[in-house]
């Protein structure tokens, strides 16, 4: 209560005392200005309550969310084992085990996987004596005769969302791209978290419409459509067809450039949207070749064009009124305003470096120079726009006085800190409900990045631009380190395709999943995939791979703290001048030393360990996965023996070997799909009759279990059969896989069930049958013994013609489907008696 009254106290001095300055000082703000003056100008009922109360909560956020100390409780410190094993270490104890990296990181044919298959229990499951300790590896650069350790700060702004009222929110003379048939994937396809003009962007059909340059920013420019609704149904739920583009372009667009526009600007443009697709497809007038395909559409050429700032009022007047004015016809015959009351989005990401500075107010000085004045603040939804403001910690270098070469450094967050920080976060705006994530990264215990969203809900909704009432928008702390294997358009999932681990099955087996698959969707377009193909991708993965761990130009790595604000306040509290250095040092030119111990209750959130060695670690975790997989993937090619139940156990240790290889290389979220592989047992909710809810328990390998014991990831030699290579057929039986929704078409889990059951389950059986008739003649009853061998018999034979039976019904059903293609639907009618006894079959 205390702390509320002095921050009140506090935001009326720094209220007042802005003003002065605003008025009396020479040194006056005039974009700012404008900027203010028009956000009063857009709310005549725009009270001091909001700016206060925003002022308040954002106040508390820059103290607590961004402070550099953390204050809670754990004591995992305090009860670490006496005897531990650094990161240097652990990296030799496994790279003991290991070929060179090198050569695991080789090209295919560089060496033989298959010579180190004895090897496997001792890097994945035979776990030291000493569990992996980071305050180890952190204490190992801190001698006492060296200099201590300095974290620097550099402010930044990351990402900027403005909604437009109106193209001619860009000033001269930054002129406006415009663009033809954008691209797909430039939608804006995440969920987020801010709405602008109370949209939910990711939800609302839109389109790229083209983009500007203000003095060192590239910004997007988005349309949106709300009157459109969502097709759920649709992969591309917030895009727009190519029917309804044609639309927007014949009748929208381009009429209202060319009446916009005037010579010799306007000849540019395409009078038509056949002529602007006839231009973008142009590459298929060429023939195609081994490297493309004629019908390859990420091929196409994105158009743009130029409209002078000049012409930007009347081209945007047009666009809105013959957007309003457009009438669609459906399919029942209404007509439907779809292109009505379009809306503007401005957004540009990832300028980090761009506004990096050592004070919060420098950046928003460059901000100001860079983007604002180049925007009129009158042709702005100022409520609609957001900007994420972050801080980057990090240690620029050994100091000049040291005598032994520490660096580069890496600095991770510590795991264990993270609930504290969301206890604090929570309390900034206590009425306002958030949904936390935590991210495990690397698969080790001690380091993880952390992550908060607001939550919309009836009471409130901090992402509206109409929402009074302050809350935390989002926020979010993660380790630069991993910029070392990120691509951002893979959405850093470096070997993360579901389809790799089909690479543990042979030709033979993949074909007849893509049959069965094929079969049971009766659709032409159903997923194809081929040996080469997928070894080509794995040997791209391992390419990026090989290249990022030769690296000799080590860097320093730092970690980062972002949080979205609204802009309204965020110009309110500037304009007030609360992020003047003397005033709000806590936003300033900030330092600080790496403790060794807490002090004063206080502790570092972070660990700061060698980049060497945290490189060398993530590497040879790497190894520890992609050893196995290239000797399952070697044998399912070469070897032609092995039999159908071996290459299934085989690809579901691919799936688990892969699924882990992406969490050792990344910062991830632990998703529910994933709890075969962390939890031991968990129960689920099933509802099989009407009113009836059942309790059901899962089981997993529980593998987060050694994580929590030994800081890092360990296999129970239980789990895997040693001298098959692959999941022990006892565990993977008890086994609950979830169905992951990435996971879909072949590589589903429903698809590779009913695969697994048809090669894995009569050999089962036939185990089963094989130890009981061995327990029998152990026991002296070997009537009953035999008995049981001529059933063995028996059933093999049956389920040898039971399989040839079940691919003679397929080739059936594929051919008679081809001949209803052919002949027509109508005319031949599907086969239900054979899809009974296909299922009957089966």
């Amino acid at each position: 209560m205390n702390m509320n009254i002095t921050l009140a106290r506090d935001i009326t001095i720094r209220k007042s005392a802005g003003l002065i300055a605003s008025d009396v000082d020479g040194n006056r703000n005039e974009t700012l200005d404008s900027f203010v003056e028009a956000l009063r100008h857009q709310d005549n009922e725009l009270r001091s309550d909001f700016s206060d109360s925003h002022e308040t909560a954002y106040d508390q956020a820059f103290r607590i969310f961004f402070h550099s100390k953390c204050k809670c409780e754990n004591d995992f410190e305090v009860n670490e084992p006496e005897h531990t094993c650094s990161l240097r270490e652990s990296v030799q104890y496994l790279q003991s085990c290991l070929p060179p990296l090198p050569t695991v990181f080789g090209e295919a044919g560089s060496y033989d996987p298959g010579s180190f298959f004895r090897q496997w229990r001792n890097f994945l499951s035979n776990k030291p004596d000493q569990p992996l300790s980071f305050r180890k590896s952190q204490m190992q650069l801190l001698p006492e005769n060296e200099p201590e350790l300095v974290l620097c700060r550099q402010w930044d702004i990351d990402s900027i969302w403005l909604g437009a009222t109106g193209l001619q929110a860009i000033r001269p003379p930054n002129n406006f791209r415009l663009s033809f048939l954008p691209s797909l994937a430039l939608n804006l396809s995440c969920d987020q978290v801010i709405q602008p003009h109370g949209l939910d962007l990711a939800k609302t059909r839109h389109i790229k419409f083209g983009a500007f340059n203000t003095h060192s920013v590239h910004f997007s420019v988005f349309l949106f459509f709300p009157c459109v609704a969502t097709d759920s149904t649709s992969a591309t739920r917030n895009a727009l067809s190519l029917e309804r583009q044609k639309d927007l372009y014949d009748h929208i667009i381009i009429p209202a450039a060319c009446e916009a526009m005037s010579d010799p600007c306007r000849q540019e443009i395409p009078r038509t949207y056949d002529i602007a697709y006839a231009k973008s497809r142009s590459f298929q007038e060429k023939p195609g070749n081994n490297r493309w395909r004629p019908d390859d559409v990420n091929r196409a050429v994105h158009l743009q064009y130029t409209i002078p700032a000049e012409d930007l009022p009347l081209f945007w007047s047009l666009v809105v009124s013959k957007a309003d004015e457009f009438q669609l016809t459906t399919k029942s015959g209404e007509t439907v305003p779809y292109f009505k009351g379009p809306r503007l989005l401005f957004q540009s990401h990832d300028l980090k470096n761009t506004f990096g500075k050592e004070t919060l107010n420098a950046s928003l000085d460059d901000f100001e120079s860079s983007v604002l004045q180049a925007l009129d603040p009158a042709h702005l939804d100022i409520h609609s726009c957001w900007i994420d403001i972050g801080a980057r910690d990090y240690v620029a270098s050994d100091p000049p006085d040291s005598t032994a070469r520490r660096g580069p450094f890496t600095v991770l967050w510590k795991s264990q800190c993270h609930s504290y920080l969301h206890e604090q976060i929570s309390r900034i705006a206590p009425e306002s409900r958030s949904d936390a994530v935590k991210f495990q990264k690397f698969l080790l215990r001690d380091i993880g990045d952390y992550q908060v969203k607001a939550k919309r809900t009836r009471a409130t909704n901090p992402g509206h631009p109409h929402e009074r009432r302050s809350g935390v928008i989002r926020a979010k702390a993660y380790s630069c380190h991993k910029e070392l294997l990120s691509v951002m358009f893979s959405d850093y999932e470096i070997f993360g395709s579901g389809f790799l681990p089909l690479l543990a099955l042979s030709e033979g087996m993949l074909s007849d999943l893509s049959a069965n698959n094929r079969g049971r969707r009766q659709a032409s377009n159903t997923t194809q995939i081929h040996r080469g193909a997928l070894l080509k991708a794995w040997e791209a993965n391992k390419r990026h791979l090989r290249a990022t761990s030769n690296s000799t130009a080590l860097a320093n790595y730092g970690v980062r703290k972002e949080m979205t604000f609204r802009l309204d306040a965020i110009l309110i509290m500037w304009h007030r001048g609360y992020f003047e250095p003397n005033r709000s040092p806590h936003v300033g030119n900030r330092s600080f030393k790496v403790l060794h111990a807490s002090s004063n209750g206080e502790h570092d959130p972070f660990w700061v360990v060698s980049t060497r060695d945290m490189n060398d670690y993530v590497f040879t975790q790497a190894a520890r996965f992609i050893l196995p997989l290239d000797h399952l993937f070697q044998e399912a090619s070469l070897r032609t023996t092995i039999s159908p139940p071996a290459l299934i156990l085989a690809f579901y240790t691919a799936q688990l070997f892969c699924r882990l290889l992406t969490y050792a290389l990344a910062s991830k979220e632990r998703f529910s799909y994933d709890n075969w592989i962390w939890l031991p047992q968990w129960t689920v909710q099933t509802r099989r009759k009407p009113n009836i809810r059942l309790l059901l328990e899962r089981r997993g390998l529980g593998l987060d279990m050694a994580i929590e014991d030994t800081g890092m990831l360990w296999i129970p030699p239980s789990s895997l059969d040693w001298y098959g290579g692959h999941i022990a057929l006892e565990v993977l039986v008890q086994l609950y896989i979830p169905r992951n929704p990435f996971q879909r078409g072949l590589v589903s889990q429903m698809s590779i069930q009913r695969f697994t059951v048809s090669k894995v389950a009569i050999e089962v059986c036939l185990r089963q049958l094989l130890e009981h008739a061995r327990s029998e003649f152990e026991h002296g009853r070997r009537h009953t013994a035999e008995k049981l061998v001529e059933r063995v018999l028996r059933l093999a034979t049956e389920e040898v013609a039971r399989a040839y039976h079940q691919h003679m019904l397929s080739k059936l059903k594929l051919k008679w489907e081809d001949m209803r293609k052919e002949v027509g639907q109508r005319v031949l009618p599907r086969l239900e008696r054979l899809e009974q006894i296909e299922e009957e079959s089966a």
